[in-house]
């Protein structure tokens, strides 16, 4: 029935209005619409709350309502007393607001009430807590209140007393909430009266006290809660110390300078109490009416959520949980909602509800309404589940668990309780909930896998049926590999274990398709359908078969089938291929993969992250099966490749992240081609952070990258202080980029070693391109190998930092040959640096041709160079050589042969 036809200007009464009132004559309506800034009033209305007119202004609507519900009538809800020239009436006043337009009813109550009942109506005592009920207490104040000069009302709430009912019966709580209503009565004085409120809050009212007064009763009331004893009726004590910890939050607010009568300051209390709750960084929080008129929202919000408890406002939306072979509908999850005029999002609900410390009510509600909805369903639940979602830390208490046992009974075995990994739950906590889904043969689901304090422990310890795989972790996951190998290993975990993994929040074709491939039990999401207020019987048809061809399909060129290594000693790569597996993830410690060197294998192989391997390349032939590396080692893994016989790897080599840790060793010869656009040789690429690099092999290694910008050995940045360590072998790195690296840290803190057994040839062209070091910031190398170097680009540098580097070399043995051509190079130093060159027992070779060349050294830089017990042998042909130099550092020469031929003229340089 609608009330006001608002096509009307003015809006008029409908018929079906005029015609209800005809029956009840004592009931009003009213609109307010907001864009019109007016109010419009029917005759009863206008009747019952003495108006002249039947539309008001803004102004005048707004002071009507004040003018009403500043007199609430304790005890009784939406009643009003109204006084309006001597004459005093009991108005019932009920309004339903939306962003544009309010509905408001106002009801004549004069009749059921009196001033005599009014007084009559209620209890003297509260009868737990055993201090003056709120009626009786607010009657006294309002009654001193006109001959008092100031005070102040304090509102406290009992931090703690909420979570007693998960483990105390209700005698025990109420002997709890009475002990510490005793402790604080004991502060009662001729200046302090103590009331009760509700079973969470106190009154404390402050008569002719200044404000330093008020704190320290205040603070000292705290200390007393804190340091409560508890006790039942009997004296015996109640040990809560493992389980909760009382204290006290506190409103206060003051008469006459902030509120005008007893209901605003019992108002302005409360809010005061609102940011002392929500803030929790102070016990005591005075009126602010700037913050007042701030956080009015935020305020009305809470209000709101008492309402909702209060009144019952939740609904619930159900959405189908969908099984992935055959596309049906096994379950439905219920989705909190809110019902009316109250537009709330389930998280503004419980984020309000935790600020409040009232996620109890809602975790109560929660349970009886979605039970409700099952019984009034059955036929829907013939064969399916419903998932209930569950704070475990405000589990049902006994009574309340023993209440919805008695009213659903055997309709618990069809629901699922859906809980998040707490890293705070107790063992005492788990096994009152495992008795719990034992005794009513439900199951137990863990909510959002793979977030917060998710781990494989944790999963262990909860034992449930179902996992639930969260929505970071499905999110565009065809197109990142991280999340598929993670996925993955939760999947297998689930199946190795018997438990249904559940994927969240599937958005897109996409999205559906992989986790199926990856084999997932059951989905979720948007994509399979959005929660309704209905039950469907059956997704969407074209979906549905989506579903099933996926699983028919015979996985065709591009999607992705995994082996997972667990406890295998040898695999044949060329036999997982054509059984179509497309990648390998590594969970055991020693492992040999054998190939065929003349049949490429598209593949990719993981160690999985936090997981050690010996892993055994024998005739190995792989290219990247996708964009990322061929070989990635994972998260603070690590990975020992032994390389046996020939092998190959192509497109991109192997990946190894900051943290992760990589040893190259074996008697055979490993070739990386490596020919992405930002390829990486062995390390990460030039954005991102590499782990600790080994290569001790008796072998060959040999890496060739092409592209944009490239790494052959190291990566980005060094943020964790790897190092790269070439210690035997010979390695040969051919680098062809615009801007590359062939081995260091592309960013600088390169910690480079290269030992006596090591056997290096290096190519590098680009533009602005570095063979051993840095192209930018700090380069550390130690070089006691043998070193053969070959640089062509527009700026370069051999050894040491391109660009205005800091640092060290340290050449201590061994045969540097370096031939460069470049517009403007170093061969061994830095361009614009500072670094330091030390070369001894050391033979070094320099052939440069350019226009700013550099042979040793840094003519712009402050780095010293030192030289001894060396031979050196320069050849420069240049516009504008300088062939051992330092800007502003020193050079020294001692006991070492130069020669150095500078344009076809030879260059002297004594000892000194």
């Amino acid at each position: 029935m609608s009330i006001f036809d608002l096509s009307k200007k003015p809006p008029e009464l409908s018929h079906d209005w005029e015609v209800f009132q005809q029956f009840v004559g004592n009931i009003g309506a009213f609109t307010y619409i907001a864009k019109e800034k007016s109010a419009y009033l029917d005759e009863s209305a206008c009747r019952m709350l003495a108006c002249t007119s039947t539309k008001l202004n803004e102004f005048e609507f707004f002071n009507l309502l004040e003018k009403i519900s500043k007199s609430p009538v304790e005890g009784q809800k939406h009643i009003y007393r109204f006084t309006n020239n001597n004459t005093t009436k009991y108005i019932k006043m009920n309004i339903y607001e939306s962003s544009d337009e309010w509905l408001g009813f106002v009801q004549d109550f004069s009749r059921q009430f009196s001033e005599e009942n009014e007084n009559s109506s209620f209890i003297e005592y509260d009868p737990v807590m055993r201090l003056p009920s709120y009626p009786s207490f607010s009657q006294k104040i309002k009654k001193l209140l006109p001959d008092i000069k100031n005070c102040c009302l304090a509102t406290l709430y009992l931090n703690g007393i909420e979570k007693l009912g998960s483990f105390l019966t209700v005698d025990s709580t109420n002997s709890c909430i009475a002990s510490v209503a005793e402790t604080l009565k004991s502060f009662s004085s001729d200046n302090i009266i103590i009331g009760a409120k509700s079973n969470y809050e106190i009154f404390a009212f402050f008569m002719n006290c200044d404000k330093m007064q008020i704190y320290n009763v205040l603070n000292s009331m705290d200390e007393a809660v804190q340091n409560c004893i508890l006790t039942d009726d009997f004296g015996e004590i109640i040990d809560i110390s493992d389980k909760s910890r009382l204290s006290l939050s506190i409103g206060c607010s003051s008469y006459p300078d902030e509120a005008s009568d007893f209901n605003m300051l019992v108002n302005y209390s409360e809010f005061a109490l609102y940011e002392a709750r929500a803030d929790r960084r102070h016990v005591i929080n005075w009126f602010s009416e700037e913050n007042y008129v701030r956080e009015k929202d935020s305020y009305k919000n809470a209000q709101l959520l008492t309402r909702i408890v209060m009144d019952n406002m939740l609904m619930y939306y159900v959405q189908p949980i969908v099984e992935t072979t055959t596309g049906e509908i096994v379950a439905y999850e219920a989705l909190m909602r809110t019902v009316g005029d109250i537009k709330m999002e389930p998280k503004q609900i419980l984020s309000i509800a935790s600020g409040q410390n009232n996620l109890y009510s809602i975790e109560k509600l929660t349970f009886f309404n979605t039970l409700r909805l099952l019984s009034e369903n059955q036929q829907v639940f013939a064969n399916k589940k419903l998932f209930i979602n569950s704070m475990s830390e405000y589990m049902l208490t006994e009574e309340d668990f023993n209440d919805l046992y008695l009213t659903f009974g055997e309709l618990l075995e069809k629901i699922v309780i859906e809980i998040v990994e707490d890293s705070d739950a107790t063992a005492e906590g788990i096994e009152t909930l495992r008795k719990r889904l034992s005794f009513t043969h439900s199951q137990l689901a863990i909510d959002d896998y793979g977030t917060g304090y998710s781990n494989l422990t944790n999963l262990l310890k909860y034992k449930p049926d179902y996992v639930k795989i969260d929505r970071s972790l499905i999110a565009d996951i065809h197109n990142d590999l991280k999340k598929q190998q993670l996925v993955t290993q939760i999947i297998e975990f689930c199946r190795d274990n018997q438990l249904q993994s559940l994927a969240e929040g599937v958005e897109t074709a996409q999205e559906l398709k992989t986790v199926i491939r990856l084999g997932i039990d059951l989905v979720q999401g948007y994509y399979t359908s959005k929660p309704k207020p209905l039950f469907l019987d059956s997704i969407a048809k074209d979906v549905k078969d989506e579903i099933i061809k996926t699983n028919l399909e015979t996985r065709p060129n591009g999607t992705r089938k995994i082996y997972a290594a667990r406890n295998d000693t040898e695999i044949d790569l060329l036999k997982l291929a054509l059984e179509k597996y497309t990648d390998i993830h590594i969970y055991q410690s020693k492992l040999t993969i054998v190939g065929d060197p003349d049949k490429q294998v598209k593949m990719n192989i993981a160690v999985m992250d936090n997981h050690s391997c010996e892993l055994t390349l024998k005739n190995v032939n792989m290219v990247s099966g996708n964009s990322k590396p061929t070989i990635s080692v994972g998260e603070y893994a690590r990975l020992v490749l032994i390389i046996s016989k020939n092998n190959k790897l192509g497109y991109s080599g192997i990946y190894v992240p900051m943290g992760s840790q990589f040893e190259m060793t074996g008697k055979g010869s490993l070739t990386i081609d490596c020919y992405a656009s930002a390829g990486i040789g062995i390390g990460n690429d030039y954005d991102h952070g590499y782990g600790d690099i080994t290569v001790d092999m008796q072998g060959t290694l040999e890496i060739i990258c092409n592209g944009m910008e490239t790494v052959c050995i190291g990566g980005g940045y060094n943020d964790d202080e790897s190092e790269i360590k070439l210690l035997s072998g010979k390695t040969k790195l051919y680098m062809y980029s615009h801007n590359g690296l062939a081995i260091g840290s592309y960013n600088g803190d390169a910690n480079i070693e290269i030992d006596e057994k090591c056997d290096l040839d290096i190519t590098v062209s680009g533009i602005k391109v570095t063979g051993i070091g840095s192209c930018k910031g700090i380069a550390t190398v130690s070089c006691a190998g043998d070193i053969n170097m070959f640089c062509t680009g527009a700026q370069a540098v051999g050894i040491g930092s391109l660009e205005e580097g800091e640092g060290s070399i340290l050449i201590r043995k061994g045969r540097v040959n370096i031939k460069m051509r470049s517009a403007k190079h170093s061969c061994i130093g830095a361009i614009d640096g500072d670094v330091n060159t030390k070369i001894m027992n050391a033979e070094i070779i320099i052939d440069s041709e350019g226009d700013f060349a550099t042979g040793i050294g840094d003519p712009q830089g402050s780095g010293n160079v030192f030289i001894m017990d060396s031979a050196v042998t320069m050849n420069m042909l240049c516009g504008n050589p300088n062939d051992i130099c330092s800007g502003s550092g020193d050079v020294q020469i001692q006991n070492s042969t130069i020669n150095s031929v500078v344009n076809n003229r030879k260059v002297q340089h004594g000892s000194n």
